[in-house]
């Protein structure tokens, strides 16, 4: 599939700010001595709860919304105060003035580019099949991923300081954006059947979260160092890595094990790829004597550039990568390649069939 490049938003409104705001501080006074961090155990204030829900709630308004756009039913949101629950995020329909069930489960996810993977738990895939809307069948259950984006970047987008701006007016809050800069733009729709045959799985306490975006320009002082490393053969200090069958070699940055779930990198064009170590630490990097294609079917393509030096990033992520339960997992920047349908296609299917 082409890449999805087409941009659909919405633009954040005064009023669902507001509704997220009195949404949080209702949760709040609901929870009361039970707010406490289920992680750490630490007390969560008002601050706490509004760093949790205003993003959530303020991303399902905007990814609601742009279904709306392309329908003209309408999608009821859940903001009702309670305890966790394995109810959709729309979890009602208006069509011709009158309420009923939806006919399909949406999960939407505020989910920023930043994010190396998409996908579910095997607890969360479970739980949702055995959903009364999806009765078993996963082409009834859809992710929809969206973020928040300020069109101002040179303000600070924190929503509590952007809602203060608007209730006070004091110079201290003047490095906040204003609620017009503030837009949802939808990223991804993903069927959880696609996601089950397209996914990759991978396994609590033998996989780990891995780094998606494993090659990429080396600095200008890197490059200079290897290029002069290059021309006066210092084979001590870079080694020439002997290549076989046009594949890229893993060389992990940090101690964890090869991601056996990537599978092989295969290359297209002219190469030299050297390896620098020490004892703490591997660093790869690639030297491009053509134009080179790299392929990988979990990670998907990287266009390299003649003349350029990249560096490879093959490590896990945070503190503690060893994963806690099964996921299966696409990467984010491969869903162009894995999904069937644009993300127009597929919020189109949602607002047709829901």
């Amino acid at each position: 599939m082409p890449a999805d490049n087409k941009v659909i938003k919405y633009q954040v409104q005064p009023a669902d700010l507001e509704r997220c705001f009195k949404f949080s501080v209702e949760y709040h006074l609901y929870v009361g001595g039970a707010n406490y961090n289920r992680t750490t155990g630490q007390y969560r204030g008002l601050g706490g709860i509004f760093d949790n829900f205003l993003i959530g709630k303020l991303v399902e308004i905007g990814a609601a919304s742009i279904i709306e756009k392309y329908t003209s039913k309408r999608t009821l949101l859940d903001f009702e105060i309670h305890g966790p629950t394995d109810e959709p995020d729309i979890i009602k329909v208006e069509e011709d003035g009158v309420e009923r069930t939806p006919n399909l489960y949406v999960e939407i996810k505020n989910a920023p580019l930043a994010d190396r993977w998409i996908g579910l738990s095997k607890e969360q895939f479970d739980t949702i099949l055995k959903n009364k809307l999806v009765k078993g069948d996963p082409a009834k259950a859809f992710i929809v991923g969206a973020s928040l984006v300020s069109q101002n970047d040179q303000l600070d987008e924190d929503l509590l300081g952007v809602y203060l701006k608007t209730k006070w007016d004091s110079e201290i809050l003047g490095d906040f954006c204003e609620i017009e800069d503030l837009q949802v733009v939808l990223h991804h729709v993903v069927n959880i059947k696609e996601l089950k045959e397209k996914g990759v799985k991978f396994k609590k306490e033998t996989s780990y979260m891995y780094e998606t975006e494993v090659l990429r320009p080396a600095s200008d002082r890197k490059s200079r160092q290897i290029i002069e490393a290059m021309s006066k053969g210092k084979k001590d200090i870079y080694q020439p890595l002997n290549l076989k069958n046009n594949i890229l070699p893993i060389i992990m940055r940090d101690n964890y094990p090869k991601p056996k779930e990537f599978g092989k990198f295969k290359y297209e064009g002219d190469l030299i790829v050297f390896l620098k170590e020490n004892e703490k630490s591997k660093r790869e990097y690639i030297y491009c004597e053509t134009d080179v294609k790299i392929e990988n079917d979990v990670l998907g393509v990287f266009e390299l550039e003649k003349g350029k030096i990249y560096e490879c990033f093959f490590k896990t992520i945070g503190r503690s990568p060893v994963l806690k339960r099964d996921n299966i997992w696409i990467a984010q920047r491969n869903l162009d390649n894995v999904l069937s349908q644009s993300k127009e296609k597929g919020i189109k299917e949602i607002a047709e069939k829901i």
